[in-house]
């Protein structure tokens, strides 16, 4: 099986006259969305993507004209010559990994993914696949995060001491991170103040099941959860950012490593349980983590840089 794989319009897989797009910037051919997150979204639809239904209703917050084809987790659909099933990729709501078969070759797209169980999304599912392509950006071997079971505990010791001398707010992304933030504070007795972006994304995770209990549109609790960005205008409150850009960078205001993207150490634990016989790695420190895969792993393992197309036939 001859496939080729490239970067540019998102990740491109030929084989023979077809293309598979996997969340390219403008959706044709046949064309995959794994997340709502708006680096992997679409900005020009041709013909319309596949994804899950909660990832289409995410979306459309940011873009009410964006029409999908909505294909179930866990469910094969069959095309000229391959079929595709998306898997729970445990990042956000509707995130999925995107496993591709072909005549006696499978390919499987990450997306972005986390190995530990989410508290408003299913745990991640994996698959072993010949060829893997994964995300890296988390890497470097640097990059290596506290358990996330201290990290939670840290949010709440943080809030609980903080809130005694003022309110404050916790800096989280709109879509996936201040979901979990609100569920986690729920579960810790609770009731934060959102802004009007994460309310109306967290509308939908209660759609589709997931509790989340926040104040009334235009109730001030002494507990809220904003954007990161609005982070630098609040002065009377404390503020916290939730990233786990947290362990290298300095915002000026105190920070907790929570993440929803895997660390160094889980991406190379995921590339042993895929057991791949090739892995591409995109989506950032590609490049490091292509060198520990050859050498620690002894798997094959190669960068998809913008606009360069790589055949199997060339390794």
């Amino acid at each position: 099986m001859n496939l080729q794989f490239s970067h540019g319009n998102g990740i491109g897989i030929k084989t023979g006259k077809q293309t598979i797009l996997l969340d390219p910037k403008i959706s044709d051919l046949i064309s995959f969305v794994s997340h709502a997150h708006g680096d992997h979204l679409p900005t020009k639809i041709i013909k319309k993507p596949y994804c899950t239904e909660e990832t289409a209703e995410l979306v459309k917050l940011r873009n009410p004209e964006f029409e999908a084809n909505i294909l179930k987790e866990g469910k094969k659909i069959n095309f000229d010559n391959f079929s595709v099933k998306l898997l729970n990729a445990g990042h956000i709501l509707g995130s999925t990994q995107t496993f591709i078969e072909f005549n006696g070759t499978s390919v499987l797209y990450t997306g972005d993914f986390k190995l530990w169980k989410g508290l408003t999304c299913d745990e991640i599912k994996t698959q072993q696949a010949d060829i893997l392509i994964t995300e890296a950006t988390y890497g470097h071997p640097n990059y290596v995060l506290p358990e996330i079971e201290d990290v939670r505990k840290n949010i709440i010791d943080w809030v609980k001491k903080e809130t005694k001398k003022s309110p404050v707010n916790l800096g989280a992304y709109s879509v996936g991170k201040a979901q979990e933030v609100i569920k986690l504070l729920n579960e810790n007795g609770i009731v934060p103040q959102v802004s009007d972006t994460i309310r109306k994304f967290s509308e939908i995770y209660k759609k589709f099941g997931v509790k989340l209990d926040f104040l009334r549109n235009g109730e001030v609790g002494e507990v809220a959860v904003k954007p990161m960005h609005l982070l630098f205008s609040e002065r009377e409150r404390k503020n916290c950012a939730l990233t786990g850009w947290a362990i290298s960078r300095n915002y000026g205001y105190d920070a907790i490593p929570l993440s929803d993207h895997c660390d160094f150490k889980q991406l190379m634990e995921y590339v042993g349980q895929v057991n791949p016989k090739k892995v591409f790695c995109v989506h950032g420190y590609e490049r490091e983590l292509t060198k520990e895969i050859k050498e620690r792993l002894k798997i094959p393992a190669f960068t998809i840089r913008n606009r360069t197309q790589m055949s199997l036939a060339d390794f």
